[in-house]
């Protein structure tokens, strides 16, 4: 039977002394620095996209919808998936809405995660381990990218690192309760962050049970106790909404691949992620500590993989997660390269990687501005206006309310349109390619074009008066490339 052991080897002690305490602190604040200038860049440039106006929408759902779990009316407050999230939004939006001001919190939960990012590392190897952690983690572009997200992604990383920290204190004071009744109480919040913190919770079980590291019975039942009463709602919701992810596409090598790339930052910082962790594990594996890191990244994983055997469930951002524990197990990967100078060159080589692929956080991913459209449409919406919107519907009458529109379009729909003759102006919103919709040709013959603007590459709106109306007969055509 394996040996396994939560103590740090005596020669890897040597070889990272303690540090001065100015040292510590620039290894930790460094990366704090950095990732808070990354997240802070050009915070509110783009507007809110679909599922960020969700969030606020949401948000501002009353208190009594945000509390309920099971029978929650998806309309108002959506699911209880991430509950805790809209909670601590509903009360953040009482200051303010704008896109900076909304998306605030993401940058806060994002970079607190470096803490028990480097908090872990250090654990495992010294204030350096950590320090390599730290600025790993800072520079995944899918850390600075859902730090600028409203929504609860990353508050799912901090919780996972935290819950990850917590265990390796508990494990170490077993005979303390405060570890393990902070770690059910974070757990219990946290799996109403996002389901697949779930993942990282059975992780951390499966790891106590094996390597027989199980507190005394009051530490225990702390910790189990709040986790049960959050999981045992959980059956009931996915009986009740889940068949809703109809979006995500069914699992295979390439969707695989696609997902983990941008988890990772790219091909190669993937490759090399792989590289590390699997050295970390072989040259360090007797450490109980590092097989937990470990499973923490690859649990969360391959259970989302086996998950989508059954519905389609592997997405990069459910996947977030592991980011802290993936940050320190490719650090504890690079120290466990013999010698100075090429563990240097390692990790010089890997930040470097991390460093070139930064923009791609920037990157506008969805092409559609909706601020600016609301803003263009506000002044030009009139009484009785019709809208076919789709899934857009949210996001029009957000920014129309934000612009002062004195009239929100009612949502319809085209065989609607088609059947009331009173309907006299009709705004139709095109996402996605331009003219990749059908309305246009179910609605062509009955309709004439009076608008036609594009916000965005992805974004279209035209507003329709009858044909045989005199304003609009020759206002223009389908197909117009027009903008705002």
């Amino acid at each position: 039977m394996r040996r396994w052991t939560t103590a740090l080897p005596r020669s890897r002690e040597a070889a990272t002394p303690a540090a001065q305490p100015w040292v510590e602190a620039l290894a930790l604040g460094v990366p704090l620095l950095v990732l808070t200038a990354l997240s802070l860049y050009q915070l509110g440039a783009l507007s809110l996209w679909r599922d960020e106006v969700a969030s606020v929408v949401f948000a501002n759902a009353p208190l009594g919808d945000l509390l309920t779990v099971v029978g929650r009316d998806r309309e108002t407050a959506d699911l209880a998936n991430m509950a805790t999230y809209y909670l601590i939004l509903h009360f953040w939006l009482a200051i303010g809405e704008s896109e900076t001001w909304i998306r605030l919190p993401s940058v806060v939960f994002g970079v607190a995660a470096v803490v028990p990012t480097y908090l872990i590392a250090r654990r495992l190897g010294g204030w350096i381990t950590g320090a390599l952690a730290a600025a790993i983690f800072v520079l995944i572009p899918y850390v600075i990218h859902y730090n600028q997200e409203a929504r609860g992604y990353s508050l799912a990383m901090l919780v996972s690192g935290v819950l990850t920290w917590l265990v390796l204190v508990g494990v170490e004071r077993r005979e303390r309760v405060w570890p393990w009744l902070a770690y059910g109480l974070v757990a219990s919040l946290g799996i109403y962050v996002h389901f697949f913190v779930a993942l990282v919770v059975l992780t951390h079980g499966a790891w106590v049970l094996i390597t027989r590291r199980i507190p005394r019975w009051p530490a225990a039942l702390s910790a189990s106790a709040p986790i049960a009463l959050a999981v045992a709602p959980i059956p009931f919701v996915v009986l009740e909404h889940g068949g809703e992810q109809e979006w995500i596409p069914p699992l295979s090598g390439a969707v695989a691949a696609t997902n983990l790339t941008a988890l990772a930052g790219g091909a190669l910082p993937l490759l090399a992620a792989a590289v590390l962790l699997g050295g970390a594990l072989v040259v360090r594996n007797a450490d109980a500590r590092v097989w937990l890191i470990a499973g923490c990244v690859l649990v969360p994983v391959f259970g989302a993989a086996a998950m989508s055997l059954v519905k389609p469930m592997f997405v990069a951002r459910y996947l977030i997660v592991v980011l802290p524990s993936l940050a320190v197990i490719v650090a504890c990967g690079v120290l466990a390269v013999p010698r100075r100078a090429p563990q240097a060159g390692v990790a010089t080589a890997l930040l470097v990687l991390l460093a070139l692929a930064v923009p791609q956080a920037y990157a506008d991913r969805h092409q559609q501005d909706w601020r600016a459209l609301g803003e263009w449409m506000a002044s030009r919406t009139e009484p009785g206006d019709r809208m076919i919107a789709g899934n857009a519907r949210r996001s029009v009458q957000y920014y129309l309310g934000r612009a002062g529109a004195e009239t929100i379009p009612a949502p319809t729909r085209t065989r609607v349109v088609l059947e009331e003759g009173a309907v006299r102006r009709v705004w139709v919103t095109l996402t996605g390619t331009v003219g990749a919709n059908d309305v246009t040709e179910r609605l062509s013959g009955a309709f004439a074009v009076a608008e036609d603007r594009l916000f965005g590459a992805r974004l279209r709106i035209v507003l329709l008066t009858p044909a045989d109306d005199a304003a609009a007969v020759g206002a223009g055509s389908w197909g117009g490339d027009r903008r705002g």
